[in-house]
């Protein structure tokens, strides 16, 4: 297993898969600012505007859930991104409190481009044999679905946010 830039040292009996998908994942990052700079977002308005579903308005409270961040900062991604027109706020129905939001046809052709270009495999994956990707994509796939059976509490526990400071 090949871990880079001063990561440590796999731990005794760690799992080989489980460590270079890690490796995998962290080395993503780069190549997904990268996507979001193409198109002159940040990665985490790419992240929103890629979660955000143009049929149906979004609460913002929910998209801080699925961002996994505070409310106040998905405050900060969504005035940039409506700023440029690419999402408006909305009350709720039901609760004029809840500020919902909704993608525009502006945010929709930018959010089609994100996907569009999410989408294109990279030069390494494009070169793998169809045998191999059909195992890579057994294999990951039974990992989600798994993920999918076991409640959120369940299993390994999640990352932990640091705690904001109190304010006195």
């Amino acid at each position: 297993m090949t871990f880079r830039r001063g990561s440590p040292p796999p731990a005794n009996g760690s799992d080989p898969f489980w460590g270079t998908f890690i490796e995998l994942l962290l080395g993503m990052r780069g190549w997904w600012s990268a996507l979001c700079e193409e198109l002159h977002l940040t990665p985490s308005q790419g992240l929103a505007l890629r979660r955000l579903d143009p049929e149906r308005p979004l609460a913002m409270s929910t998209l801080a859930e699925a961002l996994a961040c505070d409310a106040s900062n998905v405050t900060g991604i969504v005035d940039k991104l409506e700023t440029r027109g690419l999402i408006a706020r909305r009350g709720a129905d039901h609760d004029r409190r809840v500020k919902t939001l909704v993608v525009t046809e502006r945010g929709r052709a930018l959010r089609d481009r994100l996907i569009a270009r999410l989408l294109e495999p990279p030069p390494a994956v494009c070169a793998l044999s169809a045998e191999v990707k059909a195992v890579l994509t057994a294999a990951l796939r039974a990992v989600l679905d798994d993920r999918a059976r076991v409640p959120a509490t369940g299993g390994a526990p999640e990352p932990r946010r640091p705690a904001r400071a109190a304010r006195g």
